[in-house]
């Protein structure tokens, strides 16, 4: 009867054993999950202290189809980095002098820049910094029907680091894509519009660069 009695002592300790480590894991798990998110340091971190603009360059097959796709980008992108000037270390003593719309003015009053080097531009602008953004595409429906809708884009940027004549690139990057809604299917949602799609997209692609210049938090998987 001993052996009995000790063979169910040990079968015990074993189930207390295997239910503290389930419940253990369980609990880490749990404490993991509540930790908040980690905070990704931006990228490029020379902005400090300067004076910055940002200026999108477009092809004329996009301008024809999104006709303030230059003026939407910049201003969502610049507006991103004003909000958070204020908290953000790597942006203080940062100023914002000239606005997205009077670069595109610029732009526009000047097409013959479009085949310019935008090393060439940047010292025309009156800031220290320049981020130079150019959209390789841009689309509202999906590839696999036009009655569906799917934003998608893809783009490239640069920083330009400008004292007086002399630029120098300071970050460049190349790849950077974006799809909205972040979880549509493939083929594209119905019943959504042009409209919506169009912002959700800019939004999209203005976070993603702005995150290259910012800490932000990282994305969820």
């Amino acid at each position: 009867m001993g052996g009995y009695r000790l063979i169910g002592i040990v079968a015990l300790g074993i189930e207390c054993c295997v239910s503290l480590l389930l419940n253990g894991c369980a609990a880490v798990g749990v404490a993991a999950h509540a930790l908040p998110p980690a905070t990704i340091l931006p990228a490029y971190d020379g902005l400090l202290g300067q004076s910055v603009g940002v200026m999108v360059w477009a092809d004329r097959g996009v301008r024809i189809d999104f006709a303030a796709i230059q003026v939407d980008l910049a201003n969502a992108v610049q507006k991103r980095l004003e909000a958070a000037a204020p908290k953000a270390k790597q942006l203080k003593g940062t100023t914002f002098p000239v606005k997205p719309a009077s670069i595109v003015r610029y732009q526009q009053d000047h097409p013959e820049i479009d085949g310019s080097p935008v090393n060439m531009v940047a010292p025309k602008l009156g800031v220290t910094r320049l981020v130079y953004v150019e959209i390789e595409s841009f689309a509202t429906r999906s590839e696999l029907s036009v009655d569906l809708f799917k934003g998608t884009s893809s783009a490239s940027m640069k920083v330009l680091e400008v004292n007086g004549t002399n630029v120098k690139t300071g970050y460049n990057e190349s790849g950077i894509r974006v799809s909205f809604p972040p979880k549509a299917p493939r083929e594209g949602i119905p019943n959504v519009g042009d409209g919506k799609i169009y912002g959700g997209t800019i939004d999209a692609l203005a976070t993603q660069i702005a995150n290259r210049l910012l800490p932000h938090e990282e994305e969820e998987q």
